[in-house]
């Protein structure tokens, strides 16, 4: 069963980083059968060791940052506490997702890896956001966009088959936006909210993916309309440079 232990971590350089704060990771007692069942999968998946050596190389903090899986709520980050929260209904929902949708039978990956994949993308859009607060790092612009960003520029260049798990986020962020709980129409709070559309999130970390490698994911902005589409290629190709190079001015490795 693949997961992401088999996601190899390369290094572009090898010499010893500073772990600074560091990160705890901190799994709270599951209440129900599933939540055992997801603390389960995701200790055995070493997704906590991959996201750790990850900020060790690439994005250290200054004060320690803590991981608590088992929360009431979120995935959210709270800067008070410089904590991330993840409840284990979070695994169990993507994994439902990516089950209700057939993502083995249609790509040939299971609902666990999938779901396995979303969290890793969630842990390091969290992780962007303490970094931004970490570091006093300037945004200009929407945070939620840019943090986005970071959890995929991350994958793209320092995980094995990253672009892999990248798709994986953006579709499970097409699947939110297709939700049967959801209406057929946009309320005011939705258009107020700091996150963008979940359409939209897809849409911007496939083009971050594509952006990467062009002649790799020829077939991946297919869904954009002909009139748009080679604008759309044109304009991921450099959306991702510049994103990559800015992104870069704040990591502890430079390109």
């Amino acid at each position: 069963m693949k997961n992401v232990t088999a996601l190899l971590i390369f290094f572009a350089c090898v010499g010893q980083a500073a772990a600074k704060g560091g990160i705890t990771i901190e799994m709270q007692p599951p209440q129900t059968t599933q939540e055992k069942q997801a603390a389960s999968i995701i200790k055995g998946s070493e997704i906590n060791q991959t996201f750790t050596e990850l900020s060790n190389q690439y994005f250290p903090f200054n004060r320690t940052l803590r991981v608590q899986y088992g929360s009431s709520d979120g995935p959210y980050y709270d800067p008070e506490s410089h904590a991330i929260h993840i409840p284990y209904s979070f695994y169990l929902e993507s994994h439902d997702y990516f089950s209700k949708h057939g993502y083995e039978e249609k790509y040939g990956k299971s609902a666990e890896d999938g779901a396995t994949d979303t969290l890793l993308h969630t842990l390091l859009h969290e992780a962007g956001h303490a970094y931004v607060e970490d570091q006093n790092i300037p945004v200009l612009g929407k945070e939620e966009d840019a943090v986005d960003n970071f959890a995929t520029i991350i994958l793209l260049n320092y995980i094995e088959n990253g672009d892999d798990v990248a798709i994986s986020a953006a579709d499970m962020f097409a699947f939110e936006s297709q939700s049967e709980e959801l209406p057929n129409y946009y309320e005011m709070g939705d258009y107020a909210d700091e996150h963008s559309f979940d359409l939209q999130r897809y849409f911007s970390t496939l083009c971050l993916v594509y952006g990467s490698n062009p002649e790799k994911y020829q077939y991946l902005l297919d869904e954009v309309e002909d009139d748009y589409l080679e604008n759309r290629k044109d304009f991921c190709v450099s959306n991702f440079d510049l994103i990559n190079e800015n992104w870069h001015q704040y990591l502890s490795v430079k390109q």
